[in-house]
């Protein structure tokens, strides 16, 4: 008897759960009419804020065949707010041009410079430009780069000697200030925000300020890899979403406390989450793969306001479908709790890029 006493605990307590709401169309207040803003499936999308300019610029990748690299789509109708800084990644905007952080030689050497791609304003050529670094970095994986338009943030990841460098660089590139984290070398996420610079690495977050050592803080192992993952500021709070995980932890973004825990859910293979917020609301749009043939976006919103662990699961909105290799984008807007939504479709027609405005 006393063998079956847990058991039976344990069914008992999966059958008072309440089952997942299933997900469902948004409504015009959440979501609302898709524009097409081109009509070909670029590889590689991205929305950056405009130097000295609080719309946002979408860029894409050119078709194959043709002399640029890159293709600028148009600007947003809508303002995001000032000072955002989106997802750190290989690409970043930064004085009216495209940069792009390349692949690492191979096989890796120590370097005490960093080379990056300045594309000019047509991005059809790119000139290397060197940076020093503040001492001998040997990478294998690109740095990441990021930008609010008029400065750019950098982070070297140095595997050999287990170390992060993290750099802030003027319009003309040059290095205004650089400084050296040991044991980062494996980060997967970096943010910039303010005056200190964030970095997550499977279950550690640091706080890097301009001086002193860095405040750590740790969040449960995560559930899959960084596409799955990201880094978002809310007011007084930094926000560590986990799409394949189902979870958000909520840190406060100097003492790296928790403050709050946030649960969602998802159904099939998570491939990719973007993420950004508002003082009030976590906008977390979820790209899942339920065959080989397509992706499914599903939006979640989630309120920032209390402190307490969510009673119930949050509604799954269906944003559309896509091919297998997707691509979306996500920034916040400058007024309410909304959010822009910039993603790679497949339309009647053939692929398309579309954008939505959301308020979930």
């Amino acid at each position: 008897m006393r063998i079956l006493l847990p058991i039976v605990a344990v069914v008992s307590l999966v059958a008072c759960q309440k089952a997942p709401p299933p997900a469902r169309l948004p409504t015009q207040q959440e979501a609302s009419a898709e524009q097409v803003v081109v009509s070909y499936g670029p590889s590689r999308l991205r929305v950056f804020p405009a130097a000295n300019d609080n719309h946002y610029v979408l860029w894409a990748s050119e078709r194959p065949g043709l002399p640029a690299v890159f293709r600028p789509l148009g600007v947003t109708e809508q303002r995001g707010p000032v000072g955002f800084v989106p997802r750190a990644g290989e690409l970043a905007f930064v004085d009216g041009r495209i940069v792009e952080a390349p692949l690492p030689s191979s096989p890796a050497k120590a370097a005490s410079e960093l080379s990056l791609l300045v594309y000019d304003r047509d991005a059809k050529t790119a000139s290397q430009q060197t940076v020093t670094l503040p001492g001998p970095c040997t990478m294998r994986e690109r740095a990441l780069i990021q930008s609010d338009g008029q400065q750019l943030f950098v982070l070297s990841r140095c595997a050999v000697e287990d170390q992060a460098m993290v750099l802030r660089l003027d319009p003309a590139l040059a290095v205004r200030a650089a400084r050296t984290v040991d044991s980062a070398g494996s980060v997967e996420l970096f943010l910039h925000h303010g005056d200190s610079d964030y970095l997550l690495q499977a279950r550690q977050v640091m706080r890097v300020p301009p001086q002193g050592l860095p405040v750590i803080g740790t969040v449960p192992p995560p559930g899959g890899d960084a596409e799955t993952r990201d880094l978002v500021i809310a007011s007084d709070l930094l926000l560590v979403v986990d799409g394949a995980a189902g979870r958000v932890i909520g840190m406060d973004r100097q003492s790296m406390g928790w403050k709050l825990e946030k649960r969602f859910y998802f159904e099939g293979s998570v491939q990719r989450v973007r993420a950004t917020a508002t003082a009030n609301r976590l906008h977390i749009v979820v790209s899942e793969r339920g065959d080989a043939q397509k992706t499914e976006l599903v939006g979640i919103g989630l309120s920032l306001v209390s402190s307490k662990r969510d009673s119930g699961l949050p509604q799954r909105l269906l944003l559309g479908s896509g091919p297998a290799q997707s691509d979306h984008e996500l920034a916040p807007l400058a007024s309410g709790d909304g959010a822009v939504l910039v993603r790679t479709h497949e339309g009647n027609t053939g692929p398309l890029v579309a954008l939505n405005y959301l308020q979930m």
